[in-house]
């Protein structure tokens, strides 16, 4: 054994009474870059704090901007690498440039500024841009992919963004990087929202689910962390600006549902900032900078094809809890058909139901399936003993069926055979422009539509959800909508949009009673 060999054991053996505590170490020994370019010695802030008392093996967060909590975990993860023999530790993100920026900025600046004699203690066998392996057998890696690497600690980050642009890349990570995690092992997935669906909602949900039910945790159960904008110090206007900072009634309104919900006070100074920052966020306020675990949920990207109609029906208060029947005035239907047929196994079909009141289109129940023959949905809708009105069909429902049993049939015609008048059911003509004048009629027709919350919940998934097409070569949104799970419930309110005319003078409730007005409630 060389004189370097033993000169680094007895270095580490004087090290071991001081640095054996994990937490001391976080607080003492790393060295961090601020977003304003200042080295400085990492003191976790008291969100960072929270995150180390609240960890659990399996950890989702769901989180507001600036926080700071991917640098906290990348160094709890280092940390690991440092002290332990033979762990390997992995950091996916939604770029390669994005992976290089935090294993640059986060992990080698943290282990290049360690003191002198703790680097020579754990030197480096192995420094690329992507893998940082030390001379104890433990890595780090980051990357847009851990594909064949069994990991003890594993961050995804931005798996919200990943999961949006890129769903078969968040199937590999559930499938594949998810999986590499054995009990006792920690897995950290965190991002900010990106609408209602992909694998990051999905994982939220279990999570506070789970937290609701206020299930035991397993070593293998999701923890929900939630953190917003108000944990930050930095989101808060100075006073005498503040006070030229004026709220108005909504912005008083909601204020007082997030105090109340997040059991916290906001300052003057906290609200003056929200409203600030609002005026160039827009749309994304909510999900960058979250109050609430719902409300970034609320909100899409830029890749969601009606973000902004969707926005304003819910800023408006149009998502009611309950939306009572009229009984004196018909529900359409509204339909988007897969590959309808009269036998089992046909395609997904969606269904909105629908009542003209005055003013508004409300939209009181959706329904969709897939597997059942035409006549499952004729039932569905039969069963709920409303005054039927029209069914409005898409313009392939008039198309001649080729299969054996239905050769020469269109779904109109099995309509027909159902028993519905020829008056009962219209089908609507194909548009030469889908995205102008399909989605365009969509969009102004959602302008007067009112939800019922309970039996609209998926339908509204499927509208927020509704979502444009990723061009691969030119890495942008095209004006095309994907064709997707929540196509089919998008596409069947764009059948009602075109085809439904309400009559010139529609007919009141006969009650006489005060009608309920979702501008005022």
């Amino acid at each position: 054994m060389g004189n370097g060999d033993l000169q680094r054991k007895e270095i580490v053996r004087a090290m071991q009474p001081m640095f054996s505590d994990a937490a001391w170490r976080l607080r003492h020994l790393y060295y961090i870059k601020t977003a304003a370019a200042e080295v400085i010695l990492f003191k976790p802030n008291w969100v960072q704090e929270k995150i180390l008392d609240e960890m659990w093996y399996q950890n989702v967060i769901l989180k507001s901007r600036r926080l700071g909590c991917t640098t906290l975990i990348v160094l709890f993860m280092l940390d690991a690498c440092l002290h332990n023999s033979n762990v390997r530790a992995g950091i996916i993100a939604d770029t390669d440039a994005k992976a290089m920026e935090i294993f640059r900025d986060k992990v080698l600046f943290a282990y290049d500024r360690l003191p002198q004699a703790m680097r020579q203690a754990r030197s480096k066998v192995v420094d690329s841009a992507h893998t940082l392996e030390f001379d104890n057998g433990s890595s780090i890696h980051a990357g847009t992919s851990v594909r064949g690497l069994a990991m003890q600690y594993l961050l995804v980050s931005e798996l919200g963004t990943i999961a949006a642009e890129n769903p078969a890349k968040a199937d590999e990570i559930r499938t594949g990087a998810f999986n590499t995690l054995q009990a006792e092992q920690f897995l950290f997935v965190e991002s900010t929202a990106k609408g209602r669906e992909g694998l990051f909602y999905e994982l939220v949900e279990i999570a506070r689910q789970d937290q609701a039910m206020k299930r035991g945790l397993t070593n293998f159960a999701l923890k929900f962390h939630f953190y917003g904008w108000f944990l930050d110090d930095a989101c808060v206007l100075p006073a005498e600006q503040a006070r030229s900072i004026t709220l108005t009634k909504e912005d008083q309104v909601y204020f007082a549902k997030v105090e109340k919900q997040m059991e916290i006070d906001l300052t003057d100074e906290q609200k003056a900032w929200y409203v600030e920052k609002r005026r160039t966020q827009k749309d994304e306020m909510k999900a960058e900078f979250p109050s609430t675990p719902d409300e970034p949920f609320e909100v899409s990207g830029e890749s969601r094809v009606f973000r902004h109609e969707m926005m304003k029906v819910r800023t408006e208060g149009r998502i009611l809890q309950r939306i009572p029947i009229v009984p004196n005035i018909p529900v359409n239907m509204f339909f988007d058909i897969g590959g309808a047929s009269t036998r089992v196994g046909a395609d997904k079909m969606a269904i909105w139901f629908h009542q003209r009141v005055g003013p508004e289109n409300r939209l009181i129940r959706y329904y969709e399936n897939s597997g059942y023959g035409l006549e499952h949905y004729v039932n569905y809708v039969r069963s709920h003993g409303y005054l039927l009105g029209k069914f409005y069909l898409p313009h392939d429902a008039a198309h001649k069926r080729l299969t054996t049993r239905d050769a020469g049939k269109s779904v109109e015609d099995m309509f027909y055979e159902m028993g519905l008048r020829g008056t009962d059911v219209v089908v609507v003509e194909q548009v030469e422009n889908k995205w102008h004048d399909g989605i365009g009629s969509t969009r102004a027709f959602l302008a007067t539509c009112l939800f019922d919350e309970g039996n609209c919940d998926q339908g509204i998934k499927r509208l927020e959800g509704y979502k444009k097409t990723w061009n691969e070569q030119l890495a942008c949104w095209r004006d095309e909508p994907a064709h997707d799970d929540a196509s089919h419930g998008a596409d069947a309110l764009e059948t009602g949009a075109r085809g439904y005319n309400p009559p010139a003078t529609t007919a009141r409730p006969k009650s006489g009673g005060r009608r309920r007005n979702w501008r005022t409630t």
